[in-house]
C-alpha cells in the first residue's frame, strides 16, 4: 500500500482488553489481503519487539491478556500480495483499573492475650491504586464473622480477640474498582 490504515481507533473495554478499529489506507495501491497490529507498553523498543496480531481484511480487533492500568501504543499496517505498506501514526490507550490481586505473605503475631499483630506485603503490579484493605477474621469458638476495612498499610494489630483461640484471618486489598481476591 502506498498509504498507511486511516482513522486508528482504540478504545478499552476492560482492565487487560482493548478494541482497535481503523480504515483502509487512501492509497492501497492493490487489494489489501491482511493488517497487522502492533502494540507495545514501550514504544522506545524497535518494531520487532513490539506484540503483534495478524487480521485478515477486517478493520476491527480485540486484543486481550493486557496488563490493567497502562498505557498501550498501538499501530497498524495494511498488507497487500505485493508485501507491507506503511505503518499508522502511534496511538495511545491506558486500559482500565482493574481490582487488585491479593496481598501476600500474610503473617499473625501474637501482641498480647487478646490480640495479634498482622503484617503483610502489597498485592504485586498493584501501583497506587490501593485504597483500602478489607479484614476478615472468625474464631472457631464462638463463630463469629468479623470484617474492617483498614487504611493504606503493611502491618495493624487487631485486638479484642478471645484468649486461647484460633482465628482464621484473611485480608484483601480494594481499588476504586472493587475489592480483589483475599489471602
Amino acid at each position: 500500500p502506498g498509504s498507511a490504515p486511516r482513522n486508528v481507533q482504540v478504545r478499552p473495554l476492560s482492565s487487560s482488553t482493548m478494541v482497535i478499529q481503523w480504515d483502509e489506507p487512501e492509497t492501497p495501491n492493490g487489494q489489501v489481503t491482511g493488517y497487522k497490529i502492533y502494540y507495545t507498553t514501550d514504544p522506545s523498543q524497535p518494531m520487532q519487539s513490539w506484540h503483534s496480531q495478524m487480521m485478515d481484511n477486517s478493520h476491527l480487533t480485540t486484543i486481550s491478556e493486557l496488563t490493567p492500568h497502562t498505557v498501550y501504543t498501538i499501530r497498524v499496517q495494511a498488507f497487500t500480495s505485493v508485501g507491507p505498506g506503511p505503518m499508522s501514526a502511534p496511538v495511545q490507550v491506558k486500559t482500565q483499573q482493574g481490582v487488585p490481586s491479593q496481598p501476600s505473605n500474610l503473617v499473625a503475631v501474637e501482641a498480647g492475650e487478646t490480640s495479634v499483630t498482622l503484617s503483610w506485603r502489597r498485592p504485586a503490579h498493584a501501583g497506587d491504586n490501593i485504597v483500602s484493605y478489607e479484614l476478615y477474621w472468625n474464631d472457631t469458638y464462638a463463630k463469629e464473622h468479623h470484617r474492617k476495612r483498614i487504611p493504606i498499610t503493611e502491618t495493624y494489630t487487631l485486638n479484642g480477640l478471645y484468649p486461647n483461640t484460633l482465628y482464621y484471618i484473611w485480608l484483601a486489598a480494594r481499588s476504586q474498582r472493587g475489592e480483589g481476591a483475599t489471602t
